[in-house]
């Protein structure tokens, strides 16, 4: 049987698929309500001379995981690569189906990695779940401040936040309906306080399963939030080479070339996950503030050395802290620092 390539629009009521021959003619096209079971019986008639291409989203993580085994092939991609699907004048799920097996077909997309392995998929979930947490309470307290100050009241730093606080703030505001309000606010981010601690306790649990998380910890500047988090973006340590790990993480160098002639200056590529970039300066630095004398202070300052400047130094050493621990993961080594300052650049 010749190859067939299945591009498959997936949305929460209703799936499209389009099927192509090898040699582009449309073989069949359906239309199904989205569930795990018409999934699985819409691309198994095919048999597994078939390849599968869906557009990254909130469901491709699971569709990604619940076709693989009854097909030959699956891929994701980037929908903001996909201009003749994003710009398409006539856009509707079964023309997105269509144009999706035409570009598989020719091989024309950029792929997103997802992972088979429900372990490493459910603990990514966990980690941006407790970043979410983190980030609703971080939200709630800006909120917080935001009300006094819009009733006269200019509370600073994070006393306002403790019991104490509280009471002497509130006794600063006038009106008694405002007060009320403000007393209902402090009880939400009690309640998200809460919630991120038991975020961060499933995190801490889930941690357990992958004994490199307690490798990571022994690096300078690295703590339990930013191993759980490396493992969870990076999920499997042998799919990057030095530079597509920096592409990844917003640290590698874009250079527009036109004619060989270089145009403009270098900059950062944001295409990747910020949170790896965030990582990754956040163990800096973490590690710049340790008393002891340690690889990643020496290597900086190595750096800042020879090349004088400062935001240069310290993107090196970002990347290098990044190269050092998908090393560790995937050689199973432990840190050290001639094994920080001896690997290659």
């Amino acid at each position: 049987m010749s190859r067939v390539y299945v591009g498959m629009d997936i949305g929460s009521k209703v799936t499209a698929t389009a099927a192509r021959d090898e040699g582009g003619e449309i073989l069949e096209r359906q239309s199904f309500k989205t569930s795990k079971l018409k999934l699985i019986s819409n691309i198994s008639r095919y048999g597994m001379d078939t390849e599968v291409l869906l557009e990254e989203g909130e469901l491709a993580g699971w569709a990604y995981r619940t076709l693989l085994p009854y097909t030959g092939e699956v891929v994701v991609c980037d929908p903001k690569r996909n201009a003749w699907i994003a710009k398409g004048k006539n856009k509707n799920d079964d023309v997105d189906a269509e144009k999706l097996s035409e570009l598989l077909r020719i091989k024309s997309f950029t792929p997103v990695y997802h992972t088979m392995d429900e372990e490493i998929a459910a603990f990514k979930a966990a980690v941006k779940h407790y970043e979410e947490a983190t980030e609703r309470a971080a939200r709630q307290m800006v909120q917080i401040k935001a009300r006094f100050r819009t009733n006269g009241v200019f509370p600073e730093g994070k006393q306002v936040y403790g019991t104490p606080g509280r009471c002497e703030y509130l006794s600063k505001v006038d009106n008694s309906s405002i007060r009320l309000i403000l007393a209902q606010e402090y009880d939400l981010l009690d309640y998200l306080k809460g919630k991120k601690a038991e975020a961060s306790a499933l995190v801490a649990k889930m941690s357990r399963e992958f004994p490199v998380i307690e490798r990571f910890r022994r690096i300078p500047g690295v703590g339990p939030v930013m191993s759980a988090r490396f493992v969870a973006y990076v999920q499997d340590p042998n799919r990057f080479n030095r530079s597509g790990l920096w592409k990844f993480s917003c640290l590698g160098v874009v250079t527009r070339i036109s004619d060989g002639v270089s145009l403009g200056r270098q900059y950062l590529d944001k295409s990747g996950v910020s949170q790896m970039k965030d990582l990754s300066r956040k163990v800096f630095d973490g590690a710049m503030r340790t008393r002891d004398r340690n690889g990643i202070q020496i290597y900086f300052k190595r750096s800042h050395r020879n090349c004088g400047d400062l935001n240069h130094a310290r993107l090196s050493t970002q990347r290098k802290i990044l190269s050092m621990m998908n090393a560790m993961w995937r050689d199973e080594t432990e840190y050290s620092d001639e094994m920080f300052l001896g690997l290659g650049a």
